[in-house]
């Protein structure tokens, strides 16, 4: 979506890599690139929207916006996990040396390129995932007291996040229903560019 966004005007910075050395890691490096940056919007997709709270916290300045893509809800206090735990037992058999896999073979042969049918972007997303330590999956993460407070908003693209979007609309946040697949921020980035525009319309009307 970075390319939409920046025909728009807005100046966009993905940061992915740096997961694979913890969470800790992540969130201070997306953080330094927030820098001195007034009226930023965090954006978050799957994995990343349990971070989203202490991403905004450990900026210079506290983006304004955070957005939910298809993405995990923190609780409104304690920890949030970054993997339900039923998962565990199969991320543990998929590890090897302690290692994980690309998330792109996690689904079995042929799931991404369904997610994914352009072979060429597809070949991009797989080559830039990273390959992250089982242990990554352990930790929890605190959620800062009275993140809550933020103003947010959520985009649900797939079936497996309707809880998570309906969590959101409890709280009362701005909900944009974009019926697809978990994946579409990379087949229909222009509709969910135009999602999160609006949300940041929204709440900052």
């Amino acid at each position: 979506m970075a390319e939409p966004l920046a025909d728009r005007g807005h100046r966009v910075t993905v940061r992915s890599a740096v997961a694979s050395l913890g969470w800790e890691a992540f969130a201070n490096s997306v953080a330094a690139q927030i820098g001195q940056e007034r009226h930023a919007v965090l954006v978050g997709h799957s994995g990343a929207g349990p971070l989203l709270p202490q991403l905004r916290v450990r900026a210079d300045h506290e983006p304004d916006v955070l957005v939910f893509v298809d993405a995990g809800v923190p609780p409104e206090t304690g920890d949030a996990a970054l993997m339900p735990s039923e998962f565990r037992p199969q991320l543990q058999a998929m590890a090897r040396g302690g290692l994980l896999p690309k998330w792109s073979t996690w689904f079995g042969p042929g799931a991404i390129e369904k997610l994914i049918p352009n072979e060429e972007r597809c070949a991009a997303v797989c080559n830039e995932l990273p390959q992250l330590p089982l242990a990554y999956f352990d930790d929890r993460v605190p959620v800062p007291q009275g993140w809550a407070a933020a103003r947010c908003g959520y985009i649900q693209l797939s079936e497996p996040y309707a809880a998570e979007a309906a969590e959101a609309r409890r709280r009362g946040w701005p909900i944009y229903e974009l019926p697809g697949n978990h994946l579409d921020i990379v087949t229909r980035p222009v509709a969910i560019t135009d999602a999160i525009t609006s949300i940041v319309d929204q709440l900052a009307g």
